[in-house]
């Protein structure tokens, strides 16, 4: 019996094919066959990465154009000293950083990674909060901790550290 991927893996998958080869052109079956994934599946798969930003597709009489969602031009992350001496510090500690104003795509695959985990979220205010990534979309991240849930505005991000 042939195993078929779930969601998640499915996901990351179509991300990688992306980023690999730049765009899909085929038929939903033929992308259901590359994924490992039933028919199905396919389309509810495409509106879960379109509508977290992360793709855009079209279909054109029976062929599927797939392609990673374009970047749109961002304000550059801003950090302060402090800040910039506090990441050097965990990076060599052993945690890894993820600047959300600059990793388009990328940026979705890292933030599935870290869901569940603890992350300190930096600010472009200067401020920061250290806390467990309970969710996430196109334009916000939903964070829990001791002060209860917390509802953060990806705009207002500058670099997000989390130990792996």
């Amino acid at each position: 019996m042939k195993r078929y991927k779930t969601l998640e893996e499915a996901q990351i998958e179509l991300i990688e094919l992306l980023e690999e080869r730049g765009e899909f052109r085929g038929t939903l079956e033929e992308l259901a066959q590359e994924l490992s994934v039933r028919p199905e599946n396919v389309k509810p798969l495409l509106q879960l990465l379109k509508s977290s930003g992360d793709i855009v597709y079209e279909k054109v009489d029976e062929e599927l154009i797939v392609r990673p969602a374009t970047m749109m031009p961002v304000i550059p992350p801003v950090l302060t000293k402090e800040q910039e001496r506090e990441i050097e510090e965990k990076v060599k500690e052993g945690y890894k950083v993820v600047a959300c104003s600059t990793m388009g795509g990328v940026q979705s695959r890292e933030l599935r990674s870290m869901l569940g985990k603890r992350i300190i979220v930096y600010f472009r205010n200067g401020s920061k909060v250290e806390a467990k990534l309970k969710g996430f979309d196109r334009f916000c991240l939903r964070l829990k901790n001791y002060m209860g849930n917390i509802l953060a505005y990806k705009h207002a991000i500058s670099t997000i550290v989390y130990k792996p």
